[in-house]
């Protein structure tokens, strides 16, 4: 693998081949080491790193996207498009964040999650989990540009940089870090109405705005299942 890297001494044309091939070749070398034998770890350990990790991404997101609106604010003295778009990235990042914990990731990874395929699946899954949430501060930033005018990109094309990042976090967490926990498939059907509700959102007048009522909707039907789940009463 350290010979391989010599690729970025290729030509230009070869190079950028040559570095995906060692990309995809160094994510790989962990599943095939591991498969002589499991290293001992520790699932709660684990789970806070990458839990941790899902954390600072976020906050990335929100200074981003932060920076981003305050800078058109700036340009444009604030019009109801760019309240609209502060309000709906808040309100999606928080949103994200209630999703990704609404279920203890340790208890996965200390049970069904030990085998050794599962557990490849959950930690790479959250390759996406972090692009997608990563590529939400930008789609965001990209949407105040738009309203500026300082990009030439359709309303459409921007409005998609907000829901598509959205909409990937969504599926993402439910399939790697949520569903093992779910016990009837009907769990997973608020999700899926969700995702499919965010990506139309694109063309709205407010794609953020409306993405992030249809998280917060959709946290609001978690949280009351894990309520009655848990026999106990949802605080208020």
């Amino acid at each position: 693998m350290q010979a391989g890297w010599l690729s970025l001494l290729l030509p230009g044309a070869a190079r950028l081949p040559g570095i995906v091939v060692m990309i995809l070749a160094e994510v790989l070398v962990p599943v095939w080491a591991q498969s002589a034998g499991m290293t001992p770890w520790h699932p709660r350990h684990i789970a806070e790193r990458y839990e941790l990790f899902t954390l600072i991404v976020l906050g990335e997101t929100v200074a981003a996207a932060t920076v981003a609106v305050r800078g058109a604010f700036e340009r444009s003295h604030g019009t109801g498009a760019l309240y609209a778009l502060a309000g709906g990235g808040l309100l999606m990042a928080f949103a994200m964040w209630w999703l990704y914990f609404a279920e203890p990731a340790h208890t996965l990874l200390a049970t069904t999650h030990r085998v050794h395929r599962r557990r490849f699946t959950w930690a790479y899954g959250h390759y996406l989990v972090f692009t997608s949430a990563a590529a939400e501060g930008a789609g965001l930033a990209t949407y105040a540009d738009h309203l500026t005018g300082r990009t030439a990109m359709s309303p459409a094309a921007a409005g998609l940089a907000v829901t598509v990042p959205a909409a990937v976090f969504l599926v993402t967490v439910w399939a790697v870090h949520l569903r093992p926990h779910q016990t009837r498939g009907s769990e997973g059907v608020p999700f899926a109405v969700v995702a499919a509700g965010i990506l139309p959102a694109a063309w709205s007048p407010a794609p953020a705005l409306v993405t992030g009522l249809l998280l917060a909707a959709l946290v609001a039907v978690v949280t009351l299942r894990q309520g009655r789940s848990d026999g106990q009463p949802v605080p208020e």
